[in-house]
């Protein structure tokens, strides 16, 4: 109603755009302040290597919020010891 009366048309943006979804957005935003603002990168194949490895930390190495403040390696640790032992 408000667009309405106030002669302003919608935009609608499609799903799975990056600013629609808030995970996406964060992990940018992350990444940006982490590694692309703290690193001098040279070279398309040195910013690679750089991304890669600042992956593999992330994705392997870093405690994460979102599993109580364990690294991934450590929670699935955990968790397969939680599951065998459920299962045996």
């Amino acid at each position: 109603d408000w667009c309405n009366s106030a002669g302003v048309d919608t935009a609608f943006i499609d799903p799975g755009s990056p600013w629609q979804n808030g995970f996406i957005e964060s992990f940018n935003a992350q990444f940006r302040r982490e590694q692309l603002t703290g690193e001098i990168m040279d070279t398309m194949a040195e910013a690679k290597y750089l991304a890669d490895e600042w992956k593999a930390i992330y994705n392997h190495e870093r405690p994460h919020g979102s599993l109580d403040g364990m690294t991934p390696k450590d929670y699935w640790e955990t968790w397969t010891e939680k599951t065998t032992l459920a299962i045996a």
